[in-house]
């Protein structure tokens, strides 16, 4: 029975952590939009959020054992994507309508929909083996 409990908090925990780390990835995502290099845009931010949001919701359906721990990266990762790209009552912006804000949204949204395909496709249904008839 302790063992028990013991995965049981191994699970929550992880469930957490992850939640966390897919906060913390979306909100330095999030600033790093306006990334140039000599005046050219360099959409780091999107690849980021790509292989970023892949890893995390697989890392969440390892650690939680459940392939559902890859719905809690997503949401974390939506709600502050679109909070930082809603303007404030002053009228700031986190995340620009530019390339790299697009960049941003497209990749971030492509990585949580790879993962959620990994997670939850249908997979094929094996049909019964019949027993093996013996030879004359």
């Amino acid at each position: 029975m302790r063992a028990r409990g013991l995965e049981a908090a191994v699970r929550i925990g992880g469930a957490v952590v992850v939640t966390a780390a897919a906060l913390l990835a979306a909100l330095i995502e999030s600033f790093l939009v306006p990334a140039y290099w000599d005046g050219i845009a360099v959409p780091l931010a999107g690849a980021l959020a790509f292989t970023g949001n892949w890893a995390l919701a697989a890392l969440a359906v390892w650690w939680t054992g459940s392939r559902w721990g890859a719905l809690l990266t997503a949401v974390a990762w939506f709600g502050v994507v679109l909070t930082a790209s809603m303007p404030t009552s002053s009228g700031s912006l986190v995340i620009t309508s530019g390339f790299n804000g697009y960049a941003l949204l497209l990749a971030g949204t492509a990585g949580i929909a790879v993962a959620l395909w990994r997670y939850f496709r249908p997979r094929p249904q094996q049909a019964p083996s019949a027993p093996k008839e013996s030879r004359p």
